[in-house]
């Protein structure tokens, strides 16, 4: 065999070794991502928040009216549970498609049927992750613990047809739902909406819509700011003239109004089906105008104050240097505490332009303590942080980019960023409601940002967006400001950073306009 021939055999073994080699690593690494929760599907543009890994698969599965749900847990107590989030399920999809799924606690789901089971569920997947197996014979839905099933199944509503969102009976349609695998978890504890109930009034009513709104893109936190310089919200009855005098007007000087201990616990209770927490806040040392009129011995003079209807702040101070402050503080705590089950109480702390910095410090830390004594963890608006009195075992919510001492003390940090998320921004400028004291939030810029931006990620519990109430009286102009920017601020809180893109996001954004349309929700569209 001559030299040349030889070389040229050798150069091909070579190059078959090469395209080996290359070949081995590609199967390499396409396992090892297969492996890792990432965004891999081109068509996952239909859910928000964005899911972790979406596969699509060959086929669909169809709900028909023989089709049923299986329930099973790790205990009776837990199946009982899931059998709730089924009849919640089968309660949203129920009008439209008018078909009665029967629920049945069985441990294996024959084929034609909906699976909901924390039996096989990880500890990996946390609280609120779940994963999600879609075929042609059934749907099966794990999850380590109900809530995640909770979480999943508002999933599961986003890839059905818009049409499962109206209240009436819609026909001639199929209900299906693209075969695929989903996995899923949030990339924070806390996202959350917060509403003004101080400024402007809002029924019971009123406000378990706002929560049924949310809990379909996993928010889980509800905050409810019920005190201000314009209206005392939640009835404390040792102290009844809080609310028979400070509840009786809201801004524009309507006719206010307040929930008893009753309206809040069914509140409460609302939220809790939905797997969302009610956080309450009253608001002190400033912010606290109807109080003071409320009770003349808060004010130096012994006189209440006149009630106020305006807009305006930082003129009011609660007294920080009188022990009966801090004596009438803890009753309305201890009731408090009584009857909420959240772990947190928020004691306000922003906007205290009449405390001496002095008084204040002393104040917040006292409050924060009084807290801390019935076994809740206080909240408070910076500049709560720069008290020497607070350390890391109360929490910041950080609404301006200030929080150095949080930073040096290690404190937990809930980010509003008035120029991102505050909800009360107007759009744009021709916007119906709406102020622009922070700037104007259009839904890219609400959506264009990340926590880490203001935070280092190991102090971040979350993200809430705030609705303040001076310009917003009623469920349409409520319902303009939050959607679809909650929509923003759910996948900011829920998905990591490095997966979503506001080229991608707007799509599926457009996607979910029908939906919100069918929910009769009032969103800006313009």
């Amino acid at each position: 065999m001559k030299i040349k021939e030889i070389d040229k055999r050798y150069k091909f073994i070579i190059f078959l070794f090469i395209i080996s080699l290359i070949s081995s690593l590609v199967i390499f690494f396409y396992n090892k991502e297969e492996n890792k929760l990432t965004v891999t599907a081109e068509n996952d543009y239909i859910i928000v928040p964005k899911p972790l890994l979406y596969k699509p698969e060959k086929g669909e599965f169809i709900i028909k009216e023989d089709s049923s749900i299986y329930i099973a847990g790790n205990s009776e107590e837990e199946t009982e549970e899931i059998s709730k989030i089924a009849e919640y399920f089968k309660g949203k999809i129920m009008p439209a498609t008018g078909f009665d799924l029967p629920i049945i606690k069985l441990q294996e789901a024959p084929e034609g049927s909906i699976y909901l089971t924390t039996i096989g569920g990880t500890e990996d997947m946390g609280n609120e992750g779940y994963q999600i197996i879609i075929s042609p014979e059934n749907i099966k839905i794990t999850a380590y613990k109900p809530e995640g099933l909770f979480r999943a199944i508002q999933t599961l509503r986003q890839m059905l047809p818009p049409d499962i969102e109206k209240d009436t009976l819609v026909s001639n349609i199929k209900w299906s739902i693209a075969s695929s695998r989903i996995e899923d978890k949030p990339e924070y504890e806390y996202r959350g909406l917060m509403l003004d109930v101080a400024r402007h009034f809002f029924t019971v009513d009123e406000i378990k819509r706002q929560i049924e709104n949310a809990a379909q893109y996993k928010i889980n936190k509800l905050h409810l700011h019920l005190s201000d310089d314009q209206g005392w919200r939640l009835e404390i009855k040792k102290w009844p003239d809080l609310t028979n005098i400070g509840a009786s007007t809201e801004v524009g000087g309507g006719p206010g109004g307040f929930y008893s201990q009753e309206d809040f616990i069914d509140i409460v209770n609302f939220a809790k089906e939905r797997y969302i927490e009610i956080i309450p806040e009253f608001d002190m040392p400033g912010h606290s105008n109807a109080a003071l009129a409320s009770y003349g011995f808060l004010n130096p003079d012994g006189q209440r104050k006149d009630l106020y209807t305006g807009t305006e702040v930082g003129f009011s101070s609660f007294r920080t240097d009188d022990e009966k402050t801090y004596e009438f503080i803890e009753d309305i705590i201890k009731e408090l505490s009584a009857i909420s089950p959240s772990k947190y109480i928020h004691i306000g702390g922003d906007e205290a332009e009449a405390t001496p910095k002095e008084g204040y410090d002393y104040f917040v830390g006292r409050v924060a303590k009084i807290v801390q004594k019935y076994g809740k963890i206080p909240i408070g608006w910076d500049p709560i942080d720069t008290s020497p009195e607070i350390d890391s075992s109360v929490i910041l919510q950080n609404w301006r980019d200030t929080n150095a001492a949080a930073r040096e003390k290690r404190m937990k940090i809930i980010i509003s960023i008035a120029g991102k998320s505050y909800l009360d921004m107007k759009y744009d400028e021709n916007s119906s409601y709406g102020l622009d004291w922070a700037g104007l939030i259009p839904i890219e810029t609400s959506y264009s940002w990340d926590l880490t931006d203001y935070a280092p990620k190991e102090l971040i519990l979350g993200i809430e967006a705030p609705l303040w109430t001076e310009t917003i009286e009623d469920g349409i102009a409520m319902d303009y400001m939050i959607y679809p920017r909650l929509l923003s601020y759910a996948e900011i809180g829920w998905t990591p950073k490095e997966v979503r893109n506001w080229t991608e996001y707007k799509i599926r954004l457009e996607k979910q306009k029908e939906r919100l349309a069918n929910q009769q929700i009032n969103y800006y569209n313009e």
